[in-house]
């Protein structure tokens, strides 16, 4: 179903991390002047992905998962400093043997009760629909939107999920050499569930997240390397759970070194046995990268205390490929009420292009313990094999393998095999 309710006006910056992957802004002036070549003003992109996803948690039953998703989009660009783009998302399923949301509400098609959840559920929707202008650095941008911050640790688009992750907002910003600033305004977050979910109850919502969000971000580029600072003020009002966080952070990259530290007030049902509960939690990221040659060596610690959340984040990219903590970073349980206090997460990867074959290797290693240190969760090791076919086509494999040590989780085993086209 394709959504009709209004789409906010926006304010933004024009930056290739924001436009997506839509090809070149064609040239604001058509050559030699007069009217512009209507082609000439027309950008179309085709984003085709297939992929085999087989997944199982202990406890569940095993889930087989084949699904495509294509993006089909057009770009209008530029004319004095105007441009839109619009783009269709659908999702089909062609192996169904899997539960596309992790509660125990059939709010998601297909929903295998007892299996192993992946949360690709079929579904069509309106992805993005935007109009912007950006002149002198400056930028306005207003509409369904991607937007992803920094690294995605705590704004991003969820993009390793089928259904891409979206916003209705505002953006303001302006950038140039150095410095880089922007402001965001969001009432509404299309997740990855999809405009087609049932969030009639008992189901949870699952469609969108529904509030008043507010994303400022600052970044100086400097001859040590880049600084920066954000704030994101988030107010979930259909989901009691996620409820509101307001947290402030910074970060630096100088050379190998990458140090963030951020803090969160918010409240939430799950921060203790009243209704609503206030709390207030830290976050820290330190990673090392070497290059070794051909191979780099990264090694990290990713520090959230107890009820520090990030409900918008791209949680995949952390914390490892097996989403043993997803549902608890987004903010949405406790792993059963307790067994989850806060997560410690030291992690070490290795990464290498030019094998055989033209492949590039990535794999981690992660050990995860609570806040405070005291009690291991478990280990996981994940690798990943990529293959860029030709400029268009990409191959990836992904294997992880999570093993709990804590009795509030539970083994995890997952393995995907996808293919990318992109024009």
């Amino acid at each position: 179903m394709i959504p009709t309710q209004p789409l906010l006006t926006v304010l933004t910056l024009t930056t290739p991390l924001l436009a997506g992957p839509l090809g070149p802004t064609p040239d604001a002036v058509p050559p030699g002047g007069g009217n512009p070549d209507a082609f000439t003003w027309l950008t179309p992109s085709v984003d085709i992905r297939t992929r085999y996803e087989f997944r199982e948690v202990d406890g569940n039953d095993p889930s087989h998962a084949a699904t495509a998703r294509a993006r089909l989009g057009l770009l209008l660009g530029e004319f004095a400093g105007f441009s839109a783009f619009g783009e269709l998302e659908a999702t089909g399923v062609l192996i169904d043997d899997y539960r596309s949301n992790p509660t125990s509400s059939p709010t998601t098609d297909p929903f295998v009760l007892n299996n192993t959840p992946i949360g690709d559920p079929e579904n069509a929707e309106l992805n993005q629909a935007w109009i912007r202008y950006a002149q002198d650095g400056a930028g306005l941008k207003a509409g369904r939107q991607r937007i992803i911050r920094n690294n995605a640790a705590f704004i991003g688009n969820v993009g390793w999920r089928q259904n891409e992750q979206t916003y209705d907002a505002i953006e303001g910003s302006f950038s140039n050499d150095n410095l880089s600033l922007s402001y965001v305004y969001s009432d509404r977050v299309q997740r990855i569930f999809g405009d087609d979910a049932n969030d009639a109850l008992p189901g949870p919502p699952l469609r969108d997240f529904e509030g008043e969000f507010h994303f400022i971000d600052g970044s100086y580029r400097a001859p040590f390397g880049e600084t920066g600072a954000y704030a994101y003020l988030i107010d979930v009002d259909n989901n009691a759970a996620v409820g509101e966080s307001n947290t402030v952070g910074a970060f630096i990259k100088a050379g190998p070194v990458h140090a963030e530290a951020a803090w969160q007030d918010g409240t939430s049902s799950l921060a203790g046995p009243a209704a609503m509960n206030d709390y207030d939690a830290f976050y820290g990221h330190l990673v090392y990268t070497h290059e070794a040659g051909p191979a780099t060596l990264t090694g990290g610690l990713e520090y959230l205390e107890e009820n520090f959340k990030t409900p918008f984040a791209t949680v995949h990219a952390f914390n490892g490929f097996a989403d043993a903590f997803i549902l608890q970073r987004t903010g949405l349980n406790k792993a059963g009420g307790g067994a989850y206090t806060g997560l410690a997460d030291f992690y070490l990867g290795y990464s290498q292009g030019g094998l055989p074959g033209g492949l590039v290797f990535k794999g981690f290693l992660h050990y995860f313990l609570d806040d405070g240190f005291s009690d291991a969760y478990g280990w996981e090791a994940d690798a990943v094999l990529v293959k860029k076919i030709n400029e268009n086509v990409t191959a990836l494999f992904a294997a992880a393998r999570f093993s709990a040590d804590d009795p509030g989780y539970a083994d995890i085993e997952q393995v995907s095999v996808q293919l990318d086209i992109k024009f």
